[in-house]
């Protein structure tokens, strides 16, 4: 099998996951989603018998920057990241305060934040996700047949800790790395393996698509495209709860580094109802305190000023987001036509309450905010890049209120 189609097919058993009611997601009754199906098994087998791989061996195939590519210039502030161009079946990159990680058809890259130095591992992979130093990912040696593994970023170590025969059977949708498990979803629901033993078992019976997720607090921060919420999937229980449910679509969100913090985009009132794929109308910037367990509204545009919204990040400090352009409509008939439009990043200061603009895509879709450096996808016209861009470069021309 060919990369390219390798990857076609990852992508679509990847949604066969997906529950056939997620696009409609503002109709979605809450009471049928609290509990994430919890397994009363915890030695539920996982699809085949699971080996013990033994502990952790040096990296195969480890390198830096062999045979990199010259680089194009992304503009103002803004360095690429990544030194490969990005062709992923996962949503968005693997990012921790430490490193940052992403996937193509042929290899597996990463590095630590702020670093120009790219690390490859040359294995076809996929669903790249990172947790500390610890880097979660499926990879592929002799396709249909693969492996759950994860890489020590510092020590350059990898570990297997699942193996399958054929994946177009299982298919994956996700990789999770908590401070104990490395966790997978398939259409049969949520496995994990016990990172020190090896141990794996069923977790639950519900598959997740989270576009955007990290791990913290022993559990699984997912904004959610089954469910059209931002959902806490514990990673003892299996039981899914919803952080804050204000009965609308809730998507396109992210933790900050250092998984203290979570911001989405809400379409509750005052906004408008909102499908995931079909309409998208005003909405709201809304940011959970993880360890506190409290949830507040960080814009009021509704309902004077309502105005469509998406790809939200925070940071320590700041909050960014996407915005349509001035010129255009501010509300849309679908959200392939609001992500078109939304040209205009908006940034808040989380201590002043001060917002200001920037016109001009720098980086796309489904971005990280490290300090005040933005993490995500610049396209040159022929390649897309995972870039880091200093949002207080003064090249970068804001405008405050």
């Amino acid at each position: 099998m060919t990369s390219s189609a390798l990857w076609l097919l990852l992508c679509c058993i990847g949604c066969s996951a997906c529950d056939s009611g997620s696009h409609n997601a503002a109709g979605v009754d809450a009471s049928t989603s609290g509990v994430g199906g919890s397994s009363s098994d915890a030695s539920t087998d996982a699809d085949a018998d699971a080996p013990s791989y033994g502990g952790a061996k040096p990296l195969p195939d480890a390198m830096v920057d062999v045979d990199a590519e010259p680089l194009p210039d992304c503009g103002p502030g803004c360095r690429i990241a990544l030194k490969r161009p990005i062709i992923h079946a996962a949503w968005g990159h693997g990012f921790s305060t430490t490193w940052v990680a992403d996937t193509n058809p042929q290899e597996l890259a990463f590095a630590q934040v702020g670093s120009d130095k790219t690390f490859l591992l040359r294995q076809e992979s996929a669903l790249a996700r990172v947790n500390g130093d610890h880097i979660s990912y499926v990879g592929f040696d002799a396709w249909p047949k693969g492996e759950i593994a994860v890489i020590d970023a510092t020590n350059l170590t990898r570990r297997v800790y699942y193996a399958f025969p054929d994946s177009k059977e299982l298919g994956f949708s996700g990789t999770f790395l908590t401070d104990k498990h490395v966790i997978w979803s398939i259409r049969k629901g949520l496995f994990k393996a016990n990172l020190t033993t090896g141990a794996v078992s069923q977790l639950n019976s519900k598959p997740l698509d989270c576009r955007e997720v990290c791990t913290t607090n022993g559990a699984i921060y997912c904004v959610n495209t089954n469910t059209g919420r931002v959902d806490r999937i514990d990673e003892e229980t299996g039981e899914l709860t919803h952080l804050d449910d204000g009965g609308a679509l809730q998507v396109e969100g992210a933790c900050s580094p250092d998984r203290k913090k979570i911001v989405w985009v809400d379409h509750r009132p005052p906004g408008q109802a909102s499908g995931y794929l079909g309409f998208r109308g005003a909405a709201e910037i809304y940011l959970h305190d993880i360890p506190a367990g409290t949830t507040k509204r960080l814009t009021f545009d509704s309902p004077d000023n309502g105005i469509a919204k998406t790809f939200a990040a925070v940071g320590t400090d700041w909050v960014v987001w996407r915005e349509p352009c001035t010129t255009c409509d501010r509300t849309f008939q679908t959200a392939g036509a609001l992500y078109y439009a939304a040209s205009r990043h908006v940034r808040l200061d989380l201590n002043t309450n001060k917002k200001c603009y920037l016109d001009g895509i720098v980086a796309g879709d489904y971005s990280s905010l490290h300090g005040h450096h933005l993490y995500g996808y610049w396209n040159d016209g022929k390649n897309m890049y995972l870039v880091d861009v200093d949002l207080d470069d003064p090249g970068l021309n804001w405008v405050c209120e």
